[in-house]
C-alpha cells in the first residue's frame, strides 16, 4: 500500500512516530556531545562549563520519555511473554487487558502526581542555563500523554486481534 493510499490518521500516526524517533535520536546526540564537551573542558583545559550538568540532564530526560513513548507505540516495552504465550486465547485476552489497564493506571498516577511538582517548579530557573525548571519536569507529562495514547491503542489492538482470531471459530 502506497503512502497516499493509507488513511490520513494512519499517515499522521506514522509521521508522529518518525518525528518522535528522530527527536529522541537528536537528543541522544546532544547529550553525548555536551557530556563529551564538558569532560574535555573539565579534564583537558581545567575549565568546566557551568551548564555541564544541567543541560545534558534535561536532554536525557526528554530523550528517555520520548523514547519510552516510541517503544510503547511499537509494542517493545518490557514484558515477559513466556507463560502468557502458552495460555488459550480468551484467558490470554483477559490477562493482556488486565496488564494494559494496570499500565494505564500507572501512567495516570504518574501524570496526576507530576502536576504538583510542575506547580512547585514553575517559578524556578536553573542557575547555570537560565532555563525554567518546567523543562526537565514537563518531560514526564508529555511522555505520559504519549504513553497513555499508545498503550490504549495496544490494548485495543489486542482486543481486535482476539476478535479476528475467534471470528471464524465461533468461540
Amino acid at each position: 500500500m502506497d503512502e497516499e493510499e493509507k488513511p490520513l490518521l494512519e499517515r499522521l500516526d506514522h509521521w508522529l512516530e518518525q518525528a518522535l524517533f528522530y527527536i529522541a535520536a537528536i537528543l541522544l546526540l546532544l547529550t553525548s556531545i555536551t557530556v563529551f564537551y564538558a569532560v574535555m573542558l573539565r579534564y583537558v583545559f581545567n575549565e568546566p562549563p557551568l551548564w555541564a550538568e544541567e543541560a545534558p540532564r534535561v536532554f536525557f530526560l526528554w530523550m528517555t520519555y520520548i523514547g519510552i513513548a516510541v517503544a510503547t507505540k511499537r509494542g517493545q516495552n518490557i514484558r515477559v511473554t513466556h507463560f502468557i504465550d502458552k495460555v488459550p486465547a480468551r484467558p490470554r485476552l483477559i490477562l493482556e487487558t488486565f496488564m494494559h489497564v494496570m499500565v494505564l493506571i500507572m501512567i495516570v498516577v504518574l501524570f496526576w502526581y507530576n502536576f504538583p511538582i510542575l506547580k512547585l517548579q514553575s517559578g524556578g530557573v536553573m542557575l547555570s542555563t537560565g532555563w525554567n525548571y518546567l523543562w526537565p519536569f514537563s518531560a514526564l507529562t508529555v511522555g505520559c500523554v504519549l504513553m497513555f495514547f499508545y498503550q490504549t491503542r495496544l490494548m485495543i489492538g489486542a482486543i481486535r486481534t482476539y476478535r479476528a482470531a475467534t471470528a471464524g471459530t465461533g468461540a
